[in-house]
């Protein structure tokens, strides 16, 4: 179902069970998969690819150049996966080295005005909500909830099951499992409540618990509290903390 006002032009796949609504303007080499749901006035360019049983409400505009003066026209794309909300105003741009790429997964929901620029990553299961901005080269992991109008720096990484409070700014990496908040954003505690609504045993969340005490409660560095979490790095969510704060580059957020 494409709606008469709809413009495609250029090298362009539609999915089966797809419908494009009014004034919609598609160029490109753009792949829509199947079921996919467009409404009006979206714009979608470039290199794009986007996968099955989508809802892409008004005025989004996925596959923009990207906002940055370092960009000088070199090919490169947007993906994004299946079963995605991506409501009014979103704007998600390609990256800015040549064949480099935007990424948003799968099961996401991205609010109104959710901006995501050049060369973010996005996970699966992850939840935006409105006026945010994720500047070039984010990383949000899977399982995370970002509260709305809220200010990420470039180059930040968000670990997994990680919740951010709304209007924050959020200039270092968030370690996993935690919720942090503020201007300048500090953790306030453990996303106990994610953690459960993700069917956490009461044994893990102890687990993580132990950690978060040791980072966050105990007095000791960052470097002393993660020579005590080493014991226990077999299980695999110690470990998938330890292996995020040794391989944090900007720093994790204290």
């Amino acid at each position: 179902m494409i709606h008469k006002t709809a413009i495609i032009e250029g090298d362009v796949i539609i999915g089966d069970g797809v419908q494009i609504g009014p004034s919609v303007y598609i160029s490109g080499n753009v792949t829509i998969g199947d079921r996919t749901v467009i409404g009006p006035f979206v714009q979608i360019e470039g290199m794009v690819t986007i996968g099955r049983n989508n809802a892409i409400y008004h005025s989004a505009y996925i596959g923009a150049p990207p906002q940055d003066v370092a960009y000088r026209g070199f090919p490169s794309s947007v993906e994004i996966g299946d079963n995605n909300i991506i409501r009014e105003f979103v704007q998600i741009h390609r990256g800015t080295q040549e064949n480099s790429r935007t990424v948003l997964g799968s099961d996401c929901f991205l609010m109104g005005g959710v901006h995501l620029a050049h060369n973010v990553k996005v996970g699966n299961s992850v939840t935006i909500a409105n006026y945010t901005v994720l500047a070039g080269y984010v990383e949000v992991d899977d399982f995370c909830f970002i509260s709305g109008l809220t200010g990420f720096h470039q180059f930040v990484r968000v670990g997994k099951y990680v919740m951010v409070g709304g209007c924050s700014r959020i200039s270092k990496d968030c370690i996993p499992f935690m919720i942090v908040e503020g201007n300048p954003a500090r953790v306030v505690g453990l996303n106990i409540v994610g953690l459960r609504r993700r069917e956490f045993s009461s044994e893990r969340r102890k687990k993580i618990k132990e950690c978060f005490k040791l980072l966050y409660r105990s007095g000791n560095n960052v470097s002393q509290a993660l020579d005590i979490i080493r014991k226990d790095a077999a299980d695999p969510d110690v470990g998938e903390l330890i292996a995020f704060i040794e391989s944090s580059e900007r720093g994790i957020i204290k």
